[in-house]
């Protein structure tokens, strides 16, 4: 499998009815977005636009079963992440967010086009994208424009410190 050593973000173009594209990073031999939450009327269109793995970045409270459930309806394969925010009172271990840090980037390796979500914030699933960067080895400032490049509102709501435990959340996940 080929390693792409320089990622690049390119824009699908809108189909004939002018339906949406998906804005994807390429990433080892796979794509990777962000987007929202999925509704029950996306996972088809999603699986349409070139999308095989859902990611979602959520609890079990939070509806993850549900949404497996319609992502392999739709064809999808599907990852649940169950990530709480560092700051929460009970953060998802590291050793939990390297071995999903591993995971994604296996799927990356083969080829998969990933779907990463949460919630409408899109705050979890902005730094796990900027944490697997860091893993990647791709330097922050490139991590960073990465980021930028799904919208102002997956790089501008992090704060310098959420960042910097991203990065390091990154570096630190041993490779296996």
């Amino acid at each position: 499998m080929t390693k792409n050593t320089s990622p690049t973000l390119h824009s699908d173009t809108p189909s004939k009815e002018g339906k949406s594209h998906i804005a994807w990073f390429a990433l080892r031999a796979g794509k990777i977005c962000l987007g929202k939450k999925p509704t029950k009327d996306d996972y088809l269109r999603l699986r349409a636009l070139g999308v095989t793995h859902l990611a979602t970045v959520q609890t079990s409270e939070e509806n993850a079963p549900s949404i497996r459930d319609a992502a392999k309806s739709a064809g999808l394969e599907w990852l649940w992440v169950p990530f709480l925010h560092p700051s929460s009172d009970s953060p998802t271990d590291d050793v939990h967010l390297h071995q999903y840090l591993h995971e994604l980037t296996q799927m990356l390796a083969e080829g998969a086009n990933i779907y990463l979500h949460c919630d409408g914030s899109q705050h979890r699933c902005s730094l796990l994208f900027y944490a697997l960067c860091h893993y990647c080895r791709i330097p922050s400032n490139s991590a960073y424009s990465a980021l930028h490049s799904f919208g102002a509102k997956a790089a501008n709501n992090l704060a310098r410190s959420e960042l910097t435990w991203a990065a390091e959340l990154g570096h630190t996940a041993p490779r296996i």
